[in-house]
């Protein structure tokens, strides 16, 4: 009886132990599978500046990381099932992107290509290119007039007046 007693201990504390140590691995899944855990997902675009949404929510702006447990939230309401596992962005002027989310994306991150029309300077024309026809002040005046009207963000505003300004 106490050999019969003792090993019953022993396999019970033996599981506990084996339980209690894999949870410990920080990757809630009990050690037992060696994916990327909870490591953020890169999301970039471009061009960048797009706003990332997840489960209808904003999560910043590109380049940014996302949780996984923000894309596979445990609890979340009924009406937002449709949005369960996918990444949306927006960004003015382009056409929104919404993309599933999936183990290619987890591990490698997601980097979306935005149809942006005309705002995507053509490949003949450089960023880089002199303005010898326009003054600083008719510069800033059309990234005025470009962010009032939608088309660029209040980033990417701030980014072009920067670079009128390097360019002094």
């Amino acid at each position: 009886m106490f050999l019969k007693l003792s090993g019953t201990v022993f396999t019970l504390s033996t599981v506990v132990f084996a339980a209690g140590c894999s949870s410990m691995s920080g990757n809630g899944m009990g050690g037992f599978f060696t994916g990327s855990g909870n490591n953020p997902i890169r999301i970039e675009s471009d061009p960048p500046g797009a706003t990332v949404y997840v489960m209808g929510e904003d999560h910043g702006v590109t380049p940014t990381k996302i949780s996984n447990t923000d894309v596979f939230p445990n609890l979340y309401p009924k009406e937002k099932l449709s949005l369960y596992g996918k990444v949306t962005l927006k960004k003015a002027g382009c056409a929104d992107v919404t993309k599933a989310v999936n183990a290619d994306i987890i591990n490698a991150g997601l980097r979306v290509k935005l149809d942006c029309g005309d705002l995507n300077p053509s490949p003949t024309v450089s960023r880089n290119a002199p303005h010898s026809n326009e003054t600083v002040e008719q510069r800033l005046d059309k990234i005025k007039d470009l962010l009032s009207k939608g088309l660029i963000t209040e980033d990417e505003a701030k980014k072009a007046r920067e670079r009128i300004i390097n360019d002094l």
